[in-house]
């Protein structure tokens, strides 16, 4: 069984950021309904929102999900590698670790969110073209992926020896 520590100080900032930025773009949505009269816009913000109650269920539950579905949870070769240690401090240190990726997921998609809402937004106001909006959201979806294999890539090689 692992030791439960909470969740590292960074997690708790890049929730913070997520979760205002998911508010953010329900006022989008707001802001943009009121000119505009398209209920459409909400869908985006709903959809980021349920995405995001769904990963902060998991990040406060984590050591739950874990010990009770195991398969469930991702790098399991980490893990097999860190059941071969002695020591569960090691253990609980990266499984914070993984989390906190997890958290700044959860940032990213209030980011999209925030985006998607503008986007949508300012085309049907007829103010900006949507295209930046995509280009945007692209490169951000990409920078998110890569950042994410990079930190579990770290995660692994400081702890998997």
């Amino acid at each position: 069984m692992l030791k439960r520590y909470g969740v590292e100080g960074i997690a708790k900032i890049l929730i913070a950021v997520g979760l205002l930025l998911i508010l953010f773009a329900w006022f989008a949505g707001v802001y943009y309904f009121g000119l505009t009269g398209k209920p459409a816009l909400f869908i985006a913000p709903f959809v980021f929102t349920c995405v995001s109650a769904l990963l902060l269920l998991i990040i406060r539950y984590r050591y739950t999900l874990f010990e009770k579905y195991p398969y469930l949870m991702t790098l399991p070769s980490l893990f097999y590698h860190l059941g071969e240690q002695k020591g569960t401090s090691k253990q609980s240190i990266a499984f914070s670790m993984i989390f906190t990726v997890h958290a700044l997921v959860l940032a990213v998609v209030g980011f999209l969110s925030l985006l998607l809402a503008i986007s949508i937004g300012t085309s049907i106001k007829g103010s900006a073209a949507a295209y930046p909006f995509l280009y945007v959201y692209l490169a951000t979806a990409a920078v998110l992926i890569v950042s994410v294999l990079l930190l579990y890539r770290r995660i692994y090689i400081r702890f998997a020896k």
